[in-house]
């Protein structure tokens, strides 16, 4: 059996001592709130649901330029989206200068592709888009049935008002951002 000297004992005796009781506590609770910390910053940006996206980061319309089709008042509208928007990610409505939703009987909304083709249809009164069908300055890109799938730069709105003047009202052409897609798009029509 090895003897141990007094110094010996003190040595391993206070070896085998741990932190304070104190300092202990205190170590504990600075790792669970780290842990708290980095748990919520992660489960945060799981838990966020459709609409995250400002409409306004994802389209941006050009200053509406008006003009006739025979009777019918018209504006063209120069679109620039960013990369996965779709025409069903938007519906359109046209506001008073007081803020009220004007429903203009009979108007509707064409997307012009950068070949003059007709892509889509938006209807107001149904707040709807439909497949591109032929008209008398374009014709129709899409196939049967369906609407352009992804919107480009270079594509156009052409906003029919009917026989509803609509120029000098202060009305506004609004896009509003529906599925993954929120928040409104909005440029004074002249």
């Amino acid at each position: 059996m090895q003897m141990w000297t007094e110094s010996q004992r003190r040595w391993r005796k206070k070896g085998r001592r741990g932190v304070s009781p104190i300092i202990a506590t205190i170590l504990l609770v600075a790792i669970t709130v780290v842990l708290a910390a980095v748990l919520y910053i992660l489960i945060s940006g799981l838990t966020k649901g459709p609409g995250n996206t400002p409409l306004g980061t994802a389209l941006a319309l050009g200053s509406p330029d008006a003009g006739t089709n025979g009777t019918a008042f018209t504006y063209t509208v120069q679109i620039t989206p960013s990369s996965g928007l779709t025409p069903g990610s938007l519906n359109f409505q046209i506001q008073s200068s007081t803020g009220a939703i004007t429903l203009v009987t009979g108007s509707a909304i064409q997307l012009i592709g950068p070949q003059g083709c007709l892509e889509a249809t938006y209807t107001f009164s149904t707040n709807a888009w439909a497949a591109g069908s032929a008209g008398a300055s374009t014709h129709a890109c899409a196939p049967p049935g369906t609407t352009a799938t992804i919107l480009t730069s270079g594509m156009q709105l052409y906003l029919s008002t009917g026989t509803t003047n609509l120029a000098g009202q202060g009305d506004t052409l609004v896009a509003v951002g529906v599925g993954s897609f929120s928040g409104t798009v909005g440029e004074p029509l002249p």
